[in-house]
């Protein structure tokens, strides 16, 4: 059993806390099977969580920082000491002076790619400790900036300046904070802003309308209506095409150049349409991701 099962994380549990609840509810660690996700969200977060099963937990390292969708709501008028609705109140500021035209207008700015510095509260580390420790006790975290895209931002519904609610739509690059992006964009208004409310829908290729409700997953007798196979999974990425002899020396490990076009990441299948193995093309050097197990799947 090895796939990728997409997950719509409810609000409340942790990332580690849904493989958990899988891990214990379908044996995996008992049958051998290993367990991971590709992007950490937030319990106060809801939305898609790409898990991967068995040996596609070698291949997560293609979705961790593959680009993320969101719908996020902020609240203007304070903030907190861990820009979201779980942390307490450190900062007021005024919001009746922001109009919807005014948003539009600083939205600008967070289009493309930018520096973020990310929160305190996260899960970086600094000098070898995670940032949100050193935070918790009180220590002055020093986070350099950070380059990020934000390819689309668009307001999806707005309530200034009568009420301080603001929901957005967020395309943007793996790595991005959308809790800083409401830090800074109440900044940029003169005011505070903090995340109530975050769903993600769309990682990498991915889309939420392909999850299914974690306790919906957690009912089922076994996994298999739910696992979606490696190689459909990374169908995203361009193919090689490959002889059997080619696989054969490349398993073996004997070298095989199957004259990648450009620098990139690409599958390595045979004309019947199987996936063998995943090839990270760089001007120095080929990394191959061998799919040995994979070798029998229907793509």
């Amino acid at each position: 059993m090895h796939g990728f099962i997409l997950v719509d994380k409810p609000r409340g549990p942790s990332s580690f806390e849904v493989l958990r609840k899988l891990n214990k509810r379908f044996n995996l660690g008992h049958s051998g099977h290993k367990i991971g996700h590709g992007g950490t969200l937030d319990p106060m977060a809801s939305g898609l969580l790409v898990v991967a099963i068995g040996k596609a937990t070698r291949l997560l390292r293609f979705f961790l920082g593959s680009d993320k969708r969101y719908t996020a709501t902020l609240q203007f008028g304070m903030q907190t000491r861990t820009l979201d609705a779980e942390g307490e109140i450190v900062a007021r500021a005024p919001y009746a002076h922001i109009t919807p035209a005014d948003v539009g207008r600083a939205l600008r700015d967070f289009r493309g790619t930018i520096l973020q510095t990310p929160p305190d509260f996260s899960a970086l580390h600094v000098d070898g400790k995670r940032a949100y420790d050193l935070a918790r006790k009180g220590i002055e975290v020093q986070i350099p900036p950070r380059e990020i895209t934000i390819h689309a931002i668009e307001i999806i519904d707005c309530g200034l300046p009568d009420t301080p609610a603001l929901t957005l739509d967020i395309a943007c690059s793996g790595g991005t904070y959308i809790r800083a992006i409401a830090r800074d964009l109440g900044r940029a208004l003169h005011s505070e802003a903090h995340l109530t409310a975050l769903r993600r829908t769309g990682a990498c290729h991915f889309d939420l309308s392909q999850a299914r409700p974690l306790q919906e997953i957690l009912d089922l007798p076994d996994l298999a209506s739910v696992l979606t196979p490696c190689a459909k999974a990374l169908g995203f990425l361009p193919a090689l095409p490959a002889s059997h002899d080619d696989i054969r020396r490349l398993l073996d490990g004997r070298p095989v150049d199957f004259h990648p076009p450009t620098p990139g990441i690409y599958r390595i299948q045979t004309p019947d349409g199987i996936l063998h193995a995943v090839l990270t093309h760089t001007p120095d050097r080929d990394d191959f991701v061998r799919l040995p197990l994979f070798s029998t799947e229907n793509p």
